[in-house]
């Protein structure tokens, strides 16, 4: 009982960092309303002028369609979908609940360019998983070990995307890519549905951490009387 009390209380705990997580996600969103880049241009040249080559940094949101960088479209591993991301996941099933284990995961690291009204910008996908991208394959075949699911996701050319990172300039170009310490989103989705998704998670990640830790500290206590 004392045992199974902790292991609540370190749930507990768990559900609480996690709801906070989500609180600075959600606020890192709200504060970085969507830039043109015709603004985040113009910053930078103003540092240029004063001689400061290659230090522009500053967190921001960009909102425009993907397209693919000079090399051309990437084709996706497993279905050859020309796409400018792509993410492929196999896994094994186990349980009735949904459960499954990860055998492989990879994602493409090219970057791509993000055109918005006023100009272009380079995205490094690096660092994120993108929010409901597209998904194009989930095939099962059977192994030694049973069922194994091999799924993949894309985003095709074209597709509107919100991005919130660091842009910077040490590479020359405009890119927007993974900020040392906020939160990088790629999706499909627009920011407001975004803070409403992180604002339910994190609802349900307090009050579960709240019953665990209620719970768990119950057990301890009377495992401590008993």
């Amino acid at each position: 009982m004392l045992l199974f009390g902790i292991v609540l209380i370190a749930l507990a705990a768990a559900a609480v960092v996690a709801a906070n997580r989500r609180v600075d996600l959600r606020h890192a969103m709200i504060g970085a309303a969507a830039s043109p880049v015709e603004d985040l241009a113009v910053e930078r040249e103003a540092l240029v002028e004063l001689g400061t080559v290659g230090g522009f940094s500053r967190t921001a949101a960009v909102v425009g369609h993907a397209h693919p960088a000079e090399e051309g479209p990437l084709r996706s591993p497993q279905t050859g979908t020309e796409c400018v991301w792509w993410r492929r996941v196999v896994r094994t099933p186990y349980g009735h609940d949904g459960g499954s284990r990860t055998l492989e995961e990879e994602a493409s690291d090219r970057p791509f360019v993000l055109v918005e009204e006023t100009g272009n910008i380079a995205v490094d996908p690096r660092g994120t998983v993108a929010v409901q991208p597209e998904k194009v394959a989930e095939a099962t075949t059977w192994g030694p070990e049973g069922a194994v699911v091999h799924e993949e996701w894309v985003l095709r050319p074209g597709t509107e995307l919100y991005v919130h990172g660091e842009v910077h300039d040490r590479e020359g170009a405009l890119t927007i890519a993974a900020p040392a310490a906020e939160a990088f989103i790629l999706s499909t989705r627009a920011p407001n549905a975004l803070r409403e998704d992180s604002l339910l998670l994190q609802r349900r990640w307090a009050w579960g951490g709240a019953a665990s830790g209620v719970a768990g500290l119950a057990l301890v206590v009377a495992a401590l009387v008993t």
